[in-house]
Order: structure tokens, then sequence, then C-alpha cells
């Protein structure tokens, strides 16, 4: 199982247990921003996508309506129902913007991305041991405070997979653990990378929101062996 096939699982799921309202329903000064942007350098496109939801982050999603609008880089940002949010798709890598909220009142709210380096596996990386730990040192900076590096190891057989996180300041590597890695079977894995710069809202509604960037790298396929 992948990166894309979990996303579906899991998009099946919002898509029964979410119910979605219009942002006109609700009290304007309890509406959480979820802003982010995604770079997919195995697609070599940038999706932009914003989502509210009433009351916080676990909140029921809201449509914006009655003349509340988001733009990211002056451009109005339709409502996507696969998606639960307002999104736009971009051809190549932005690692840069500016989201703009208006509500139904007219207030309104802007905040920025921050820039987020790229990541790439190391040229070395062919075989991974499912007997022992091993120590990925990706190819790219260290860490910098609210960065993430996460590893997702799909061997597209059921429960056979691994997930690794990463989030210390300064860290450029990652510690397969032998825990997880003995269960993927001998054999071809797609590992999938990505590094994430999670912030805080600096204009916000009294629930708060977050705003993050996200760089997807190249996809690499590894042989597992005992």
């Amino acid at each position: 199982m992948n990166f894309q096939f979990s996303g579906l699982i899991c998009l099946l799921m919002l898509l029964v247990a979410c119910t979605k309202d219009k942002s006109s329903n609700v009290n304007q000064d309890r509406i959480y921003q979820d802003l982010e942007l995604f770079y997919d350098s195995n697609t070599d496109k940038t999706t932009v996508i914003a989502r509210f939801k009433f009351g916080g982050a676990t909140g029921t999603f809201l449509e914006l309506d009655s003349g509340a609008t988001v733009k990211f880089n002056g451009e109005m940002l339709p409502f996507n129902n696969l998606l639960f949010g307002h999104s736009k798709e971009y051809a190549g890598r932005l690692n840069a913007g500016t989201f703009v909220y208006t509500n139904v009142d007219g207030k309104i709210f802007t905040n920025t991305l921050a820039a987020i380096d790229t990541i790439a596996f190391p040229a070395s990386l062919d075989t991974v041991p499912k007997s022992a730990a091993y120590d990925l040192a990706w190819a790219g900076t260290a860490l910098q405070p609210d960065e993430t590096v996460g590893i997702f190891i799909g061997s597209w057989t059921w429960g056979q997979d691994a997930l690794y996180l990463q989030d210390a300041d300064g860290a450029t590597n990652i510690v397969l653990g032998k825990a997880q890695l003995s269960t993927l079977p001998v054999g071809p894995s797609t590992f999938y990378m990505e590094r994430t710069v999670s912030k805080k809202l600096i204009e916000k509604t009294t629930v708060g929101g977050v705003i993050n960037t996200k760089y997807r790298a190249k996809n690499k396929v590894v042989q597992v062996i005992d």
C-alpha cells in the first residue's frame, strides 16, 4: 500500500464520516483555517488547498459562501468536493505564496507560506535489509524548527508497510527501525518521502489555524532483503 492508496482510503472515510456546511451558517469567529501548499516532484504539480472547519481542527468542513472568499496569490480558489476544501493546481513547483481569506462579514485574514527546501533519496539507496535497522541520510538540508520528514514504505501487501517520522531540529537522517522493517516482504518496495514545514497562523480567528508547505520527493523502488 502506498501514500496514494492510503490517501484514497482516508478520502473514502472522509466521504462517509464527514459532513459539510456553509460558512455563513456559523459563528465567523469560530472558523478554523487549514492552509496547505503541496508540491509532488513525481508529477511536477503544485496543489494549494484551503480548508475551513467550524470550531477547530476536527470540526465540520465548511464551504465559503455569501461573499466569503479565499484567494492564493490573488487567484480565487473554487471549492473541491473531493478535497473538502477550496483548491487549485499549478504546473511546476511553487515555493511561496499568500492566502487571503475574507469572511462573510468582510474581515480579511492574510497568511504567507514558509519556504521549504527540497529533499531526495540518496542515489546509493538500492537495498535495505529487513533483519537490522537502517540509517537513511537524505539528500538535502538539515531540518529547521517546525519541519518534519516522513518516510512511508509500501510493499503492496496488506499490513506489510512501514512509516517513519523525524522532527528533530538539525536532523539529516532517519533511522529505519528493525521492528517495522522486519514486517516487510522480501522483494521490491516503494519508498515515499515528504518534507513538511508547519506553522501556526498569524492572522486567525479565536480557534486558530495552521499553514503547511509540503515537498514530496521522487519515489524510489528499493529491494528489501533478508
